[in-house]
Order: C-alpha cells, then sequence, then structure tokens
C-alpha cells in the first residue's frame, strides 16, 4: 500500500470579527453584535464550537433557522454550571476518600509512614516496579514542594524522627489521580476492601468508579466539555443499597454517558452525606436550562425513558 500523502492543516487564523461574520454566513442569528464579540474575544471560537453542533441541519455546518447566539451561550452556560455542581461533589468525595485512606492503610500497617515505603506497593512485575517507583518518587517531589506549608514546616520544626511527616498530613498534599495510584498500587486487598465497605461498593466497581471520577475531576479542571460527552465505560454497581442503584434493565449499554456519571456521583454523595442534594440540583439544572423540555438530556446526555422514576432521581 503506497503511502499516504501529506496534509496540511491552511486554515488561516482569522480575527474576531472575521470569526462573527463567518457564523452570521451560516445562518446564526446576532442581535447584538459587540456584545458577540465580546463573548468570542474571552471565550474563543473554538471553544464555542464545541456546543453548537446540536443547533447544526443534519450534515451541514449550516446553523437551523433561526439559531441564536444566545442558544449556543445557553449551551455553553449549562455546561459550565454542570461542571461546577460535579467540582463540588468531587470535592466532598476526595475528601472522604482521602479520610478513609489514612484511616484504614495507617491502621492496618501499623506505620505512620507507609506512604513512602516500597514494599507495602505491588512490585511482582517490572511494569509494577516502575509504577510504584514513580508513584513514591510523586510524593516525595510533592513533599518537597509543600515544606514552606504551615503544617509540614512545623513538623520539621518540632520532630527529628521519623524523618518525614506521618500519612495523614501528607495525603492531604496530593491530588484525586496520586490518591487514586497509592489506592490501587497499594498491595494488600484488606484495607482497600475496607474502603469500598465505606461507600457500600464492591472493590471491583468502586475501583472503576473512581477511577471515572478522576477522569471527570480532570475534565472540569481543565474546563473540558462534560455534558454530551462519551465517557470510559464503567463497571456496575453490583451490590450498594438494596432498590437504591439504577434498575434500568439496558443500563450496562449507556455506562458511557454522562447520565451513568451523575448517577455514580448520586449515590457516591449519599453515601458521604445522607441529606446530599446532588441528584435534586441535577434536576434542577436541567430544567432551568430547559433541556428536559427539549429532550437533549435523552439525545445528548444518555438520560434513558423513565429515569424520573428511578429512587436516586426521585425528587422527595
Amino acid at each position: 500500500m503506497p503511502p499516504r500523502p501529506t496534509r496540511y492543516f491552511t486554515k488561516p487564523a482569522i480575527d474576531f470579527n472575521q470569526q462573527l461574520q463567518k457564523l452570521q454566513a451560516r445562518g446564526l442569528v446576532v442581535a447584538d453584535e459587540p456584545r458577540a464579540l465580546r463573548y468570542l474575544a474571552n471565550i474563543s471560537y473554538y471553544r464555542l464550537s464545541g456546543y453548537w453542533g446540536s443547533f447544526l441541519l443534519p450534515g451541514s455546518s449550516q446553523f437551523q433557522p433561526g439559531t441564536t447566539f444566545d442558544d449556543i451561550l445557553h449551551r455553553y452556560q449549562f455546561d459550565k454550571q454542570l461542571r461546577l455542581l460535579c467540582l463540588e461533589g468531587i470535592e466532598r468525595l476526595e475528601i472522604s476518600f482521602r479520610t478513609q485512606i489514612i484511616y484504614h492503610i495507617t491502621r492496618y500497617t501499623g506505620d505512620n509512614n507507609w506512604y513512602e515505603q516500597a514494599r507495602f506497593f505491588k512490585r511482582g512485575t517490572p511494569a509494577e516496579q516502575a509504577a510504584s517507583s514513580k508513584l513514591l518518587s510523586t510524593i516525595r517531589g510533592e513533599l518537597d514542594r509543600a515544606k514552606s506549608k504551615t503544617f509540614i514546616a512545623d513538623y520539621y520544626r518540632f520532630y527529628d524522627q521519623p524523618r518525614n511527616p506521618p500519612a495523614w498530613m501528607v495525603l492531604e498534599l496530593l491530588s484525586f489521580g496520586t490518591l487514586y495510584n497509592l489506592f490501587t498500587q497499594f498491595m494488600d486487598t484488606t484495607p482497600k476492601l475496607a474502603i469500598a465497605n465505606h461507600f457500600n461498593l464492591a472493590l471491583r466497581v468502586f475501583d472503576s468508579w473512581m477511577q471515572s471520577i478522576n477522569g471527570v475531576r480532570n475534565k472540569c479542571a481543565h474546563h473540558d466539555r462534560l455534558w454530551d460527552i462519551s465517557m470510559k465505560p464503567m463497571l456496575s454497581n453490583q451490590r450498594g443499597h438494596a432498590g437504591y442503584w439504577l434498575t434500568e434493565p439496558n443500563v450496562t449499554a449507556i455506562n458511557t454517558k454522562v447520565y451513568y456519571t451523575l448517577s455514580i456521583f448520586n449515590f457516591l454523595m449519599v453515601q458521604v452525606s445522607q441529606t446530599s442534594s446532588f441528584g435534586r440540583r441535577v434536576v434542577a439544572l436541567l430544567r432551568e436550562y430547559d433541556l428536559i423540555t427539549l429532550g437533549l438530556h435523552r439525545q445528548h446526555m444518555g438520560f434513558p425513558a423513565g429515569w424520573e422514576q428511578e429512587i436516586m432521581w426521585l425528587e422527595l
């Protein structure tokens, strides 16, 4: 087979006025041009382009008749509010996850500084050895960078041994991603089972869900589009509270949609706080931005028929 010819990107960069003119030429209604230019100057044409796909005529780059610049902004603002809601939930879940790791693994090992000892981590294969070495190096790096923090500086000021602070101090410095790696690479399953049990989940499911949440966290932290994207497939909850998890029969067919991810958040938030309002706030957000009225929650987010009758989504 002959090599494919080299393809070159040749589209020129255009200024904000040209960007607006291009949108208008494609049929977008712009009532206030100065205002639209301000948004283009602060959000960017390319970022907004991720939100106007559902406003285009099928198989065309032309907008559906009557589509306005505000319609696109409305969709963009919904996604922003959804990310903020998820970030708030992730904060609570991350703190709970961190607390459980510190509590169960420190008690299990009987070693306040287990986080810096290779013997507690998987090292059975060269890949595992490389991964655990990288993890321990990351933790050492985070600790070195944090020595000016008051609670870390105070430890070194008042104590000589052990050389480094205990796990309940150091793990406060770690990102969600590093915490997840710490959890997965820890060798013994006993404390990991206890952590998963705290969230009423089987270990396999808990591991899958936390990996997914870490991915969502990264998307939210980098302001990526969330509302209509496909996620990595996740395991179903095979344990949980009786009658609390989803009963939708084809749930495994939609587990790459944001509906499934939001259901995971809803489930876990109730484990952290039985008075959690996460689910109600998601539904309120869908209604505020008319996604339910327009059917976009089903078309783009994976909400199945009858979702509102699921126990976790029933409004109290």
